[in-house]
């Protein structure tokens, strides 16, 4: 939009972009009516000319652009100021329409997310506290009706880091683990270990370490991790699943 070449000092219209694009009105041209203010009244073939807001913010962007590429290509004071005085309008109803979002927010508390995840920071900390909490009553209760089969090569060095991890997830949760071995070697935390049968094959595992969650009774797979993967992330890829209902 060539704004990139406007003069440094009127930054302040790209500095704040986020404001900027969101909101228009045209001046001179369409006006916008103002909150309370009267309708005049229109006679029948005022009615069918009279635009839409959608209109009049098109209108209103073509304008300003109007009016930008006018004073980049003849940067006179005129022309420059016909430009600020657009981009003024801009800011201050930009400005205003924050202002009564933030009204409407607070007369709304349906409408305000920072009850839900909130930013003050002791309501996060017992947010966080109320997250945790939900997440282990949550997978612990999976537990009753899954169980891990865990991926793994004896002389994979990843595999025996991701072991504690897997160990302290089962310790923790209470979930069985079946340790699969692709080389028949053990790991520490998993000495008595199942020799490959073919399930490495038959579920195509490619990465060592692996691990998924598997129903025995209705056979309902579901991976929960693959490479060396921390216990948060472990967690957060559950409960992602949890959100997204596949677990059956």
């Amino acid at each position: 939009m060539l704004g990139f070449l406007v003069d440094s000092t009127q930054a302040g219209f790209f500095d704040q972009h986020a404001e900027g694009w969101h909101w228009y009105s045209q001046e001179p041209g369409p006006r916008i009516q103002e909150p309370g203010e009267e309708q005049p009244l229109l006679n029948s073939q005022q009615q069918r000319k009279q635009k839409t807001s959608t209109e009049l913010v098109k209108e209103y962007r073509q304008e300003l652009e109007r009016r930008l590429h006018q004073a980049w290509i003849h940067p006179t004071p005129h022309n420059l100021k016909t430009y600020q005085d657009m981009q003024k309008d801009m800011m201050s109803r930009s400005q205003r329409f924050s202002n009564t979002w933030m009204q409407v927010v607070y007369e709304n508390p349906s409408l305000d997310h920072t009850l839900i995840a909130p930013v003050n920071q002791k309501a996060r900390h017992v947010y966080l506290d109320e997250e945790k909490k939900h997440t282990l009553r949550t997978i612990k209760a999976l537990s009753q009706s899954y169980g891990l089969f865990f991926f793994f090569s004896g002389d994979c060095p990843y595999c025996h880091q991701f072991a504690t991890i897997v160990k302290k997830f089962s310790e923790t949760y209470g979930w069985e683990v079946m340790p699969i071995s692709q080389d028949g070697k053990p790991l520490e935390d998993f000495p008595d270990v199942q020799p490959d049968n073919g399930l490495f094959a038959a579920w195509q595992v490619e990465v060592l370490p692996s691990l998924y969650a598997v129903n025995p009774n209705t056979g309902h797979v579901l991976p929960i991790a693959f490479g060396l993967t921390s216990l948060d992330q472990m967690e957060e890829r559950i409960m992602t699943l949890v959100k997204e209902k596949q677990w059956d």
